[in-house]
């Protein structure tokens, strides 16, 4: 996977789950209690993990080469 890809997908990545946080916290969805344990305990890692490989990026690549 070339570098740009790379970025590319974890940047799109980032963005999808920003987007389900941000419904969680701005929309009626966060009262449905099985709503609320996927994003807290699975999308909200998720763009944790993202924005840290983003930020390192170029160490996780020399690690995979």
């Amino acid at each position: 996977m070339s570098p740009m890809t790379f970025r590319r997908t974890l940047r799109w990545t980032h963005i999808a789950a920003s987007a389900v946080v941000g419904t969680y916290l701005y929309s009626p969805f966060s009262a449905d209690p099985v709503f609320a344990a996927i994003t807290l305990y699975a999308v909200f890692p998720l763009m944790g993990l993202s924005g840290l490989a983003m930020w390192q990026q170029n160490r996780l690549l020399q690690w995979f080469w």
